[in-house]
């Protein structure tokens, strides 16, 4: 039985997940709160396995309540369902560890993919929210990734696109270790130490 939170006030949305999670999870215990207080009561009281949640429809819900839910619920997985409004909207997911983003004019099956790819210990960031993303963006100047080698912008594209790096170097048929030499490489190049920050680094540059 997997347990899900859902943190959303507008109830049109909140039956059409529900309807999804019940199709694409066959053992799925579904609670809606609309509410901080309830959030927090919640969590604080029961075991959650997921927390679906829009920020922007939770009274006095800010940024960096994620900080907080990451830090004292650190096994609970974290989506957000929201419309894409600008870079800011995707902040937590790209600093706070927020396991997954979705825009909410997604499909069900972007919601399936979504939660597979968690399940696995992938993060997901939704096609929808990442163009959005892109769009917003300054363009990149003439030289952006001349210091980056072929092989090294292919990996980093695969990095921003989620996948870990097993299935990296298995899809471009090198081992681990040379996966972690060109990921070594890559972060000395572009002055980024996180993953987090190589995947922002990837969309402001469109390395995608």
């Amino acid at each position: 039985m997997k347990n899900f939170l859902i943190a959303d006030s507008e109830n049109l949305h909140i039956i059409g997940l529900r309807y999804t999670l019940k199709k694409f999870v066959k053992a799925a215990n579904l609670t809606v709160v609309s509410s901080k207080d309830e959030l927090l009561n919640h969590l604080g009281k029961y075991k959650v396995e997921y927390l679906i949640i829009d920020p922007n429809n939770i009274f006095l819900f800010y940024e960096d309540d994620f900080k907080h839910l990451r830090m004292t619920y650190p096994s609970c997985k974290i989506i957000i369902l929201s419309h894409f409004k600008n870079k800011q909207t995707v902040n937590s997911f790209l600093c706070d560890n927020i396991n997954g983003f979705i825009s909410k004019d997604c499909q069900e099956q972007t919601i399936f993919d979504a939660l597979y790819k968690i399940e696995n210990g992938e993060r997901y960031l939704c096609p929808k929210t990442l163009n959005g993303l892109i769009d917003v963006l300054v363009l990149p100047t003439s030289d952006t990734n001349e210091k980056l080698t072929f092989r090294e912008c292919e990996i980093l594209k695969q990095i921003a696109q989620g996948n870990n790096g097993k299935s990296i170097a298995s899809e471009l048929f090198i081992s681990i270790h040379t996966f972690r030499t060109h990921r070594k490489n890559i972060m000395k190049k572009t002055g980024r130490h996180t993953t987090p920050e190589l995947i922002l680094y990837a969309i402001e540059k469109k390395i995608i």
